[in-house]
């Protein structure tokens, strides 16, 4: 069912929007870049594999997600009560983050298994936060309204950053580890006032009748995807979208730590290069949602692949001053893009009455999945020696991915 009233839907469009504002906060200064480097560089420092614990730590949360969000979805699907489960995972998500502060030199254990909690949640999150798309949106204008919500997300990147800088200006240096940290708390309430803010302006789920839709939610996944022999393009869209979020989400977990790394550069450059990258995001996003409606969003995708090839190219080979800038720039034009016209293209394929349950399937493709990802990338890293040999061999994901997306046949619900 899909939100009447152009006042009300304006207002729950804009609420949509404002929650992944709170999400991307999280996002840009928790996996993406503050703690990443804060696990790799202080936490986990010592260790002679740090890259290789925090391929760990991001790929647990991903398994765990992927394999959760399904059943997740088909109880939310069944029971109703999504906004309940929303606001749990997002204060869990929150709790989490807070605790981060508390973490000392060594603390690996509880450093992975503190972010692992915050990273499983914020996906959960994610995973019900995406399936009110087709409640809000028709196919002739989902595409721009999933990159509205992706392109000013990133403006909640911006916001949390600069609410962090007065903590994370020192970096990451001896004496000043306790301060950084404090970053953590500051994201952990930018997230939970924002986010729950956000949330209580969602639409109320309809009751739903429990003697015409099944509530054990593991017969419901099991009918699924028995169903999808007569369904075969959405196992088809779903691995193409498992092969290309491989790549992706490897390039958002480390490309901090590949910058910090591979071009020497210091923390406090990193973040400003984020900060830069978020700003070319916005219109970029938004841009791409807007071609995919009034061109073809299968179009619009394939052009983000092509400049995928160049971000690759760019991370495996470029090299000087103004390398890291280049390789940003190209970056912010197609990481959010093309995440959201996958979004968008798969929300018009799926029954607007299970959207809970498919965007778990969803997020089972999109993170589990993407364990493979960080874990290649670890190991290429560790046997060759070289970051950039690793991000260049993520190519074979995307390569994979186009040509099997190049064969869904999109049918709209």
């Amino acid at each position: 069912m899909r939100i009447s009233g152009s006042h009300t839907a304006r207002g729950t469009i804009g609420a949509w929007v404002l929650y992944d504002v709170a999400a991307h906060g999280y996002g840009l200064m928790i996996p993406a870049v503050g703690y990443a480097i804060y696990f790799t560089s202080f936490i986990a420092a010592a260790h002679p594999l740090a890259d290789g614990l925090w391929s760990l730590a991001v790929a647990l949360p991903l398994i765990a997600a992927g394999l959760i969000s399904p059943w997740l979805g088909a109880v939310v699907d069944s029971h109703g009560h999504r906004r309940t489960w929303l606001a749990a995972a997002t204060i869990a998500c929150g709790l989490a983050t807070a605790l981060m502060v508390t973490l000392e030199q060594g603390d690996i254990a509880s450093g992975i298994a503190l972010f692992a909690v915050a990273q499983l949640a914020s996906l959960l999150a994610g995973a019900l936060y995406n399936a009110y798309l087709p409640q809000i949106s028709t196919p002739e204008n989902s595409a721009r309204i999933s990159g509205i919500g992706w392109g000013l997300s990133y403006l909640g990147g911006i916001a949390c950053f600069l609410l962090c800088l007065p903590f994370i200006r020192g970096g990451i240096v001896p004496g000043n580890e306790s301060h950084f940290a404090q970053a953590f708390l500051v994201t952990a309430v930018f997230l939970l006032v924002v986010g729950l803010a956000a949330i209580s302006r969602f639409p109320r789920e309809i009751r739903v009748d429990r003697n015409t839709r099944s509530i054990r939610p593991y017969r419901q996944i099991w009918a699924t995807i028995c169903n999808w022999r007569n369904e075969r393009e959405i196992p088809k869209f779903l691995l193409a979208y498992y092969l290309l979020n491989d790549a992706m989400v490897t390039v958002i977990f480390f490309a901090a730590i590949f910058f910090k790394t591979t071009f020497g550069l210091s923390v406090q450059q990193v973040l400003m290069y984020s900060l830069a990258f978020q700003l070319i995001a916005i219109p970029a996003t938004m841009f791409f949602g807007w071609l995919g409606d009034r061109w073809s969003q299968r179009g619009a995708l394939n052009v983000t692949l092509l400049i995928w090839a160049v971000v690759l190219a760019l991370m495996g080979w470029a090299d000087g001053e103004y390398a890291p800038l280049a390789i940003v720039i190209v970056l912010g034009l197609v990481l959010g893009s093309t995440q959201s016209l996958c979004r968008s293209m798969f929300s018009r394929m799926i029954p607007t009455d299970r959207t809970a349950e498919y965007f778990g399937f969803h997020a089972l493709a999109g993170r589990a999945s993407s364990a493979l990802g960080p874990l290649l990338f670890g190991a290429v890293s560790a046997v060759a020696g070289s970051q950039r040999m690793a991000m260049v061999s993520l190519g074979v994901f995307l390569v994979a991915g186009g040509i099997l997306m190049s064969r869904v046949r999109l049918i709209d619900r």
